[in-house]
């Protein structure tokens, strides 16, 4: 694997964790954002919280299909 492809592997990795740390945890300045607020007026903490999940573990997945080549 090369330097830039184990980078971008890496960042997307430790957003990824971020981002799911963020709905588990349910960090109330992450959902203090714009556009958090916005999903959780529209349909909830809860929706927005596994929004925050779902989109942690796309990243994750995303940075392990990069590392894998």
């Amino acid at each position: 694997m090369d330097v830039e492809r184990a980078f971008v592997a890496g960042v997307s990795f430790v957003l990824g964790l971020c981002t799911l740390l963020v709905g588990v945890l349910n960090v109330e300045w992450c959902f203090r954002l714009p556009k958090a607020r916005w999903v959780e007026r529209r349909w909830g903490r809860l929706a927005a919280r596994g929004l925050f999940v779902a989109l942690g573990l796309l990243l994750i997945l995303l940075a392990a299909i990069i590392a894998r080549g």
